[in-house]
């Protein structure tokens, strides 16, 4: 009895030694963790219209020579105790097109960040610039759940990253792209992400913890839905730094996971225009839940410019309007926040559909709302190149092409799938990206939110077809709309996007017939439809009827 009691007490003493080193070992102390995600090279000072008790006031906010001011504060509060994080989609739009990252880089490198992770965007132009853009990053790139489909092909990025601040705590990052990746952006037919990110998460923590890390850090672009589940599912991670779905969290979300252990999510929302501050504090291990905390710094105009980072950015600035500048003509005001044109019919996303629908001179046109970029409402003027390109920053070609009706109704219940209803759960895994809700010219469709959508893995393999498009219109001359017949073949323009099957739009790559590159850029086609039409005077007109 003796000696089973010595043994009892050994193994107790095994499992308290496990489960102090699961949870971190005995280190205690405090780190502070800075963030910007979603920059979509959002690098110099914009306007932007606000509420105001004297009413709507435009002012000027962003850029990251004042992130650059902001961080040097923090970092100055505690120092070598701050990290700063870039959490993905640094490169989007004209600037990135031009320059292809270069700039981007440069400034948050010249702002003091430390590590930072991809998102989909980067990939954008492909694996080639994504290299080449890489190289100006002063910090280490991180990601984790992303591989190349060659083995023997090296990445430019590691999968962790190791700190050691000035009070002592080892602080381990890793980061995450969306699972969806290869929906989401042409540009990363090399490399395969990982679906199951708790998997992923799992590994790196016990990769971490075996390099003596005291604090472990998620920088996940995957979004605030996914950062919840993971965080659920999930023991050993401190903190998730989020980025990808733009929530402007105002305050931390400490989320409960396996045995207890807490983690503290922070998300920054978007357009370098919030700087994001999340203290973490750990004791004995584990997250010190009610002594951590986040908030948002705001970049208005009373932050103060950093000279240096403006002395090396601004001359690209200078450049590019010149560039972009030429005026084609008047427009009215243009709402292209993601909620409208990822979520509804959209004024401008059927002004941008019958563009292609002109210039290809077919019955139906199709632009996905994930490819109407600005996330704003731009207020009435002077549309430029610059205007369109903003509007569509991706470069994609315009395609004429064939498809049956029964093509056209598949591809209706996809765009209807990126949808949401009351209690419809909403797995990544398994539904359009809401950039693929489609806007729409020559068809009047009808989308109930009541009924089963479409459910589609990452692989573009059908789980369950959906039924939520209950009617469907096409325009059979101008004013006449007749039901779409499913054994009718019709011509069809949209980008290159769409057409390759983006956002799991496969029945596009799979039957389309017909296929005619136009050689014209879809801002470019935006562009001469708004110069034949004397101007752009976006309106709704009953094209997306939704039920919920």
């Amino acid at each position: 009895m003796k000696r089973t009691g010595r043994a009892l007490a050994a193994l107790a003493l095994v499992f308290a030694f496990l489960s102090v080193a699961w949870a971190g070992g005995a280190s205690s102390g405090t780190v502070t963790l800075l963030s910007i995600n979603d920059m979509h090279s959002h690098i110099f000072p914009y306007t932007i219209s606000v509420e105001t008790k004297d009413g709507k006031k435009d002012v000027e906010v962003g850029g990251l020579a004042r992130a650059a001011t902001l961080v040097r504060e923090e970092k100055a509060k505690d120092p070598g105790n701050v990290l700063a994080l870039s959490i993905g989609d640094v490169n989007e739009g004209p600037l990135f097109y031009f320059y292809h990252g270069e700039v981007e880089l440069r400034g948050l490198s010249l702002a003091g960040f430390d590590a930072g992770t991809l998102g989909n965007h980067e990939f954008d132009l492909g694996e080639n610039v994504l290299r080449d853009a890489l190289a100006w990053a002063r910090f280490p790139i991180v990601v984790s759940n992303l591989r190349p489909r060659d083995p023997d092909r090296k990445t430019p990025w590691a999968t962790s990253a190791v700190f050691t601040m000035k009070n002592g705590l080892k602080v381990g990052l890793f980061g995450l792209v969306p699972p969806e990746l290869a929906m989401v952006t042409s540009g990363s037919g090399a490399f395969k992400a990982e679906q199951d990110l708790t998997a992923v998460a799992d590994r790196m923590v016990r990769v971490l913890k075996a390099k003596g890390c005291d604090v472990i850090v998620a920088m996940s672009h995957a979004g605030l839905y996914a950062d919840r589940a993971l965080a659920a599912s999930t023991a050993g991670v401190h903190a998730i730094v989020g980025g990808h779905s733009h929530d402007l969290m105002t305050k931390p979300e400490i989320v409960e996971g396996p045995g207890g252990w807490k983690t503290i999510i922070g998300q920054a929302g978007s357009m370098c225009r919030y700087l994001g501050v999340m203290t973490v504090r750990v004791k004995d291990g584990a997250l010190d839940a009610a002594n951590s905390g986040w908030i948002v710094r705001e970049l208005t105009k009373d932050v103060p410019q950093d000279f240096k980072v403006s002395l090396i950015i601004d001359p690209y600035r200078e450049e590019l309007e010149k560039k972009l500048g030429v005026p084609l003509g008047p427009m009215d005001q243009a709402d292209v926040r993601k909620v409208v044109v990822r979520g509804a019919e959209s004024a401008v996303g059927n002004f941008v559909a019958d563009a292609f629908r002109w210039r290809g001179n077919t019955q139906i046109g199709i632009q996905n709302g994930g490819s109407i970029r600005g996330d704003r409402v731009i207020p009435a003027g002077s549309a430029s190149y610059k205007t369109m390109v903003e509007l569509m920053p991706y470069g994609n070609s315009l395609f004429r092409m064939t498809l049956s009706g029964k093509d056209i109704r598949e591809a209706m219940e996809t765009s209807a799938s990126a949808l949401i209803g009351t209690g419809d759960p909403y797995d990544g895994r398994l539904r359009t990206p809401t950039g693929g809700f489609q806007q729409l010219s020559g068809l009047r469709i009808t989308i109930d939110l009541r009924l089963p959508p479409a459910l589609i893995d990452n692989d573009g393999v059908t789980k369950q077809p959906g039924r939520r498009v209950t009617s469907i219109l096409v325009e059979d001359k101008p004013g006449v709309w007749v039901p779409l017949d499913d054994d009718k073949r019709y011509t069809v323009t949209t980008s290159t996007w769409v057409a390759g099957g983006g956002d799991k739009m496969t029945v596009f790559k799979k039957n389309a017939q017909d296929l005619k590159d136009l050689y014209i850029l879809d801002a470019e086609a935006v562009a001469e439809y708004l110069r034949f039409k004397g101007g752009m005077k976006p309106a709704l007109e009953g094209r997306i009827t939704i039920k919920r």
